[in-house]
C-alpha cells in the first residue's frame, strides 16, 4: 500500500492543503494496521449490457458505444470494518482519517483491477471508466441485482443491510463497458458523474451528455 496524501486528503474534504501533522501521522497508522490485518478481494464478470439497459439514463448514455461490459466487486472485508470500529472507540478524528485511507486504497485496488483486465482486453477493445450505482440516475437500488450476477454473497461474503448498504462497508461495486472507441478510455472517474459540486470529486465537472 502507497497511498497518495493528496487523496486521502481530498476524502477528508481538504482541497489544495496537506494533511496537518497530526492527521498525517494517523493516515501512516492506519495504513499499517490496514496492511497487517486486511486481504483484499475482487471478482468480475463480463456479461451483455442489455442487463441494465433502460436502469439509468445516465448510464445508458456511459455506455452508449458498448455491447458488453465487465461488472466488478472489490473489498476490504469485514476486517476492515473491525479497524473502523475500533478506530472509532480510541478517536472519532482517526477513525475520519481511516475511513479516508480506506476509500484511497479501494480506488488503487479498483484501478490496479481494471488495470489487469485491459490486459485480457482484444485489439481495439478499449474499457470505459467505471461506473458504479449511486452514480448520475443509476439508483443504489441495481445493487440486488449486481450482488446476484456476480455471485458475490456466495464468492465474496458480500451482502446488503436492510437499507442497500453493502457489507463489508469497504467495498465497491462497478461497471466498465467495452468500447471500440479508443477515446472513450479517456479520463477519470468523475468526468461523466452529475454531481460537480460532490465535496470528494476527483477533478473539475464534465459535460455528462452530448447536445
Amino acid at each position: 500500500m502507497n497511498l497518495d496524501p493528496r487523496e486521502i486528503a481530498r476524502y477528508l474534504g481538504i482541497r489544495g492543503k496537506a494533511l496537518d501533522p497530526q492527521g498525517a501521522a494517523w493516515a501512516d497508522q492506519c495504513q499499517g494496521e490496514l496492511a497487517q490485518a486486511v486481504t483484499p478481494r475482487h471478482l468480475g464478470r463480463r456479461l451483455p449490457l442489455t442487463l441494465f439497459q433502460g436502469q439509468s439514463r445516465d448510464l445508458d448514455h456511459h455506455l452508449r458505444h458498448c455491447r458488453e461490459g465487465i461488472l466488478y466487486a472489490v473489498t476490504l472485508g469485514p476486517e476492515a470494518d473491525r479497524l473502523l470500529r475500533r478506530w472509532s472507540a480510541q478517536s472519532m478524528a482517526k477513525a475520519a482519517v481511516g475511513q479516508a485511507v480506506c476509500a484511497a486504497w479501494l480506488d488503487d485496488l479498483c484501478a490496479a483491477y481494471c488495470a489487469t483486465l485491459e490486459q485480457d482486453l482484444a485489439p481495439g477493445e478499449y474499457l470505459t471508466p467505471p461506473y458504479s450505482p449511486g452514480y448520475g440516475d443509476w439508483n443504489l437500488g441495481a445493487q440486488p441485482l449486481v450482488l446476484d450476477l456476480l455471485q458475490a454473497p456466495k464468492r465474496l461474503g458480500l451482502t446488503l443491510t436492510a437499507g442497500g448498504m453493502l457489507v463489508p462497508e469497504k467495498s465497491v461495486t462497478a461497471l466498465v463497458g467495452i468500447s471500440d472507441r479508443k477515446e472513450e478510455a479517456c479520463g477519470q472517474k468523475c468526468m461523466r458523474c452529475t454531481k460537480p459540486d460532490c465535496p470528494f470529486r476527483a477533478g473539475p465537472a464534465e459535460v455528462l451528455r452530448e447536445p
